[in-house]
């Protein structure tokens, strides 16, 4: 409306036809040679397309240029083509060869202004973007949707770095990916890290066939604490998914991850199976994930412990998801090391999964799990019952369980990590470490 009303204004409304389309069915306005050998006819195409502020608007405008590239080698040869952006990144995306290109300013705001010609031979020239990644993700989306299926599952890891150059994860849930860049090395150059992850991300896009509205775009550095649970956004995005007949919150836009650590699926399944008429404890609880299996496969009761008031009400809402309500569903918000130290209530069942490291203003101590999880498991054994069985967690690599010290406390632990890797991480042998651990004079066969 407002570019009609500025054409009448200057006097050229006339010459100007007006039309609002979606850029991914860009066609030739022009009529094309009927006869082989009579010549097409050319024009020029100027454009201005979005260039985004935020980097979570990235996925869906390399889609919007990965298409406007396409429509110009498709159905302009030959034609004269000017772009004006703010961003050399996404101009990048149209994978064509500028002739010329002008650095110059929309008010304060630098911009380049590049001209092509497309060339006639340009769509058989045209290469699929970051090929070999293409070529393994498709390969792991063979394999993972029909296991998905048949376990029940709509989150899983369709790529986890497989390739050095494309140094990401990438998670699918149900018809979203988040796609999160692990921080390269310092000598690569940050402009070669930066394309190729815009490769991947519109390869990614093009092989699921994803909205890029649907593709949320995240950095993961090495975090330490409570790092990876800091708020990315204000905005509050939640959706529901399912996993093993439990159905829980995830949030894929507001936080690093996104409410649900998905390599801890089968400990989760496991706990559920463990759970029947146990008194069972999550300590270290996040959104309570855990909780909810147990509850569901017939825990008498549950504890669950966090020092985030957000993760609490997020766990709280997710046992109300699954009805489970009552007064044996208790929700504490305590630094957990602190509660541990002064707690005597007694657990069949406890499932704790603590911070690598942690220094958070509101705890009393650093925490450091290779350091200290000694210290924690001699707390544990005062509330584990005497037939009772502990599930400890950790994602440290390269993490090593004190099994004297362990010894010397009277309790035993039996590694339980490569049952516990689900299939979808397979590849990364140091997701996490599980153990089981109880009571050393525990019957080797009891559960």
């Amino acid at each position: 409306m407002k570019a009609r009303d500025n054409a009448k204004a200057a006097g050229v409304a006339h010459l100007i036809t007006f039309k609002q389309a979606d850029v991914t069915a860009l066609d030739n306005p022009l009529p094309q040679a009927a006869v082989e050998g009579e010549a097409r006819q050319v024009g020029m195409l100027i454009s201005n397309p979005p260039y985004g502020e935020r980097l979570g608007e990235f996925p869906a405008l390399l889609e919007v240029h990965q298409a406007l590239g396409d429509a110009l080698r498709r159905s302009f040869q030959g034609w004269r083509v000017s772009i004006l952006s703010a961003s050399p990144e996404l101009l990048s995306c149209l994978r064509l060869r500028a002739d010329k290109h002008y650095r110059l300013f929309n008010g304060a705001l630098e911009c380049q202004l590049r001209n092509y010609q497309i060339a006639l031979d340009s769509v058989a020239s045209q290469k699929e973007v970051a090929q070999d990644f293409a070529n393994r993700l498709r390969k792991n989306l063979k394999t993972l949707e029909k296991w998905a299926s048949k376990e029940g599952i709509d989150c899983y890891r369709i790529y986890d770095a497989d390739l050095p150059e494309y140094n990401a994860a990438i998670d699918r849930y149900q018809d979203y990916l988040v796609v999160q860049e692990y921080a390269a090395p310092k000598d690569i150059p940050a402009q070669k890290t930066r394309q190729r992850l815009l490769d991947m991300v519109q390869a990614a896009i093009k092989v699921t066939g994803m909205d890029g509205e649907k593709v949320i775009l995240k950095v993961r550095e090495r975090q330490e604490g409570k790092q990876q649970y800091q708020k990315l956004s204000t905005e509050q995005h939640r959706m529901e998914v399912q996993e093993y007949g439990a159905r829980l919150w995830v949030n894929l836009y507001d936080y690093l991850d996104t409410g649900l650590f998905l390599d801890h699926r089968q400990t989760r399944r496991m706990l559920g199976e463990m759970a029947k008429n146990k008194r069972f404890l999550n300590l270290f609880a996040y959104t309570g994930s855990a909780t909810v299996h147990a509850a569901l496969g017939g825990a008498s009761e549950t504890t669950t412990v966090d020092m985030s008031y957000t993760y609490l009400d997020w766990a709280q809402d997710n046992m109300r998801l699954n009805s489970q309500v009552g007064r044996q569903h208790k929700f504490v918000q305590a630094d957990c090391l602190k509660w541990l130290s002064e707690a005597h209530d007694q657990y069949d069942l406890i499932f704790i999964d603590p911070p690598t490291f942690s220094n958070s203003k509101r705890m009393d101590e650093s925490f450091d799990v290779q350091r200290d999880h000694l210290m924690l498991l001699q707390h544990l054994k005062r509330l584990l019952a005497v037939d009772g069985t502990l599930v400890f967690s950790n994602n440290k690599r390269h993490f090593k369980m004190d099994l004297a010290g362990l010894e010397a406390t009277g309790l035993k632990a039996q590694n339980i990590t490569q049952k516990t890797r689900p299939k979808d991480f397979e590849r990364n042998v140091h997701i996490h470490n599980c153990w089981l651990i109880t009571h050393a004079d525990k019957p080797a066969d009891a559960s």
